[in-house]
């Protein structure tokens, strides 16, 4: 039996039934020069969620269907349905410390934004809802059986950006997240654009909230048509609005400088209780609601995009609705969420045929309430994103939630506690500390933003400090010296080989090549007894790695291999 077929075995040992044979890596597939094809189950939870854990593995394997390729459909099935996933530990998780998560519109606006009485707001107290967000969001990430579910929060959050310390948005971020991206994460975007446009947190970032007849506010209305729904591609400057082609709907297929003018015009208005100095004078009491303030809104016609919307006095927010049903209908933004769609879950290229497909979806399906699901299940479901792999790379805070994921790092993130608040700024380092983005297009998804050096050694650095986290009571926060000893429950077989190739196995979804084996082995056999003999010994020798005195360095030893894992290509692919 030759050393690779020896190591592969390590996967199928009948002791730790939780770890099943990983069929799919016993015939690599080399691609992207080096780097190998990792098993099935491997590639498609590290696309579309944070990345298989052994719990994960025996649960897709659980499933209906009579091969691999079956059970991953069915496991797609039951991720397009989370309400159907029990996860009531990470709920009650979110008890722990969180006290922001379910206040409120107005309770969040009074508590941390604007006092009744208008007495001063501690910072700490104002930021408090962003934070728990934060917070709540690595514990859903990390721990939630709703993987996909997270990864669309995720992307629609980067989709409708908005930066955290923007005014109101510190106060405001949890109800945005609730109340307008959770809830239509995978339902339907015409709902969703709605709720956004009356959000206290786009109102406030980009202006739309102080949008008055007398001086309109351009921002918020260029950005609903060049990010939001028909996309910048379909930006045809400041050509006349009567020279735009048409389409085979009678539809024009872009608009122009006059269009976004035309737009200003019509969110006149569209604000809430607090953006205006008044709302909080001679004792008024401001509350942060949407309010439409009919004084400031243009009631005269507007066109955009060849459509004439026309102000109704008896239904005040008319014009703004249908122009919204009208960009949430129109072929680009189909287009354009397909895009971005596509990108996020495929390639940085991906085929037309596919983003076709999903588009079509998306326009068919414009107003059913689980548009997006449909859209999604035609995306996850086709040839390209299943065999597809390393055409993206894991973001910073994929890395990070998938190495937790990966060390079984079970915490529950309390916002109250030392370690949740040295977490949040430690992840400033590596460039993706959430809701950071400045700028309303919202974290970059192509591989090459993600590849510089600084990105990269930061986050590892990030990982490093986690795998080997340690309380004042030496407590170990992760749970890999538990794990490997459940995996290799004879200590004779706790050797260097069998150590690396079972944890790069797991990680990495497939063997490690020859080199790294050999590189990581090495490290892993080294004797530190006498320091002046330093050298690496029989990688078939069993390693005392749960001594509570000396050895003790030999469970360092395999936290450093497995966070050297971490920082390989085979890792970062996506």
């Amino acid at each position: 039996m030759t050393a690779s077929i020896k190591r592969k075995s390590l996967l199928n040992r009948k002791h730790n039934p939780s770890v099943t044979p990983l069929a799919a890596a016993r015939k690599i597939n080399m691609i992207k020069g080096t780097v190998g094809l990792p098993n099935l189950f491997h590639r498609i939870t590290n696309k579309m969620g944070f990345g298989l854990t052994p719990e994960l593995n025996a649960h897709i394997q659980s499933l209906s269907g009579a091969d691999e390729n079956s059970k991953i459909l069915s496991y797609i099935d039951e991720q397009l349905d989370p309400n159907s996933i029990d996860d009531s530990v990470v709920d009650a998780q979110l008890t722990h410390g969180y006290q922001t998560l379910n206040k409120t519109r107005t309770q969040l606006y009074q508590d941390h934004q604007m006092r009744p009485d208008q007495s001063d707001i501690p910072w700490t107290t104002h930021v408090q809802p962003s934070r728990e967000l934060f917070f709540a969001s690595f514990l859903r990430a990390t721990q939630s059986k709703k993987q996909l579910f997270e990864l669309m929060v995720d992307f629609w959050h980067n989709h409708f950006n908005v930066y955290v310390y923007a005014n109101t948005v510190p106060a405001m971020l949890v109800r945005y997240d609730r109340d307008v991206i959770r809830v239509n994460a995978l339902g339907n975007f015409k709902q969703m654009l709605k709720k956004v446009t009356k959000s206290t947190c786009m109102g406030d970032y980009l202006g739309n909230a102080f949008n008055d007849k007398s001086a309109p506010n351009e921002n918020y209305a260029r950005e609903i048509l060049e990010l939001h729904t028909i996309s910048a591609k379909n930006y045809l400057g400041h050509m006349s609005p009567n020279d735009v082609p048409l389409d085979n709907q009678g539809r024009k297929v872009g608009y122009v400088e006059a269009d976004v003018l035309e737009m200003a015009r019509i969110l006149t208005g569209w604000s809430f209780n607090g953006a205006d100095w008044d709302d909080y004078q001679n004792g008024a009491v401001s509350t942060g609601e949407f309010l439409f303030r009919s004084s400031w809104h243009d009631t005269d016609n507007k066109t955009i995009m060849g459509t004439t919307f026309s102000y109704d006095a008896n239904n005040q927010k008319q014009d703004v609705n249908e122009v919204l049903n009208m960009l949430a209908e129109h072929p680009a933004t189909a287009e354009f969420l397909a895009t971005k769609l596509c990108k996020r879950f495929i390639s940085d290229n991906p085929s037309q045929t596919i983003i076709d497909a999903v588009k079509d979806s998306l326009h068919q399906n414009w107003q059913a309430p689980d548009q997006i699901k449909l859209a999604m299940e035609t995306l996850l479901k086709s040839n390209e994103f299943l065999t597809s792999w390393g055409e993206k790379v894991k973001r910073p805070y994929e890395r990070v939630i998938t190495a937790f994921r990966q060390l079984g790092f079970v915490y529950d993130f309390d916002p109250t506690k030392p370690l949740s608040i040295e977490m949040f700024w430690t992840n400033f380092s590596t460039g993706q500390n959430l809701f950071h983005w400045t700028t309303p297009n919202g974290f970059p998804d192509t591989k090459t933003a993600w590849l510089s050096a600084s990105s990269l050694m930061a986050t590892w650095k990030f990982m490093q400090w986690i795998s080997r986290l340690r309380d004042d009571n030496d407590a170990i926060y992760n749970d890999i010296l538990t794990q490997t000893i459940s995996q290799f429950p004879n200590p004779n077989d706790r050797t260097a080989n069998n150590l690396v190739d079972y944890w790069f196995e797991r990680i990495c979804g497939l063997p490690p090549d020859a080199n790294t084996q050999d590189k990581l082995a090495q490290f892993m056999s080294y004797s530190d007894r006498d320091a002046a003999d330093w050298a690496p010994s029989d990688r078939n020798t069993p390693i005392d790695i749960t001594a509570s005195d000396w050895p003790d360095y030999n469970e360092e030893r395999l936290y450093a291999v497995i966070t050297t894992i971490f920082l390989t290509a085979e890792f970062n692919y996506r």
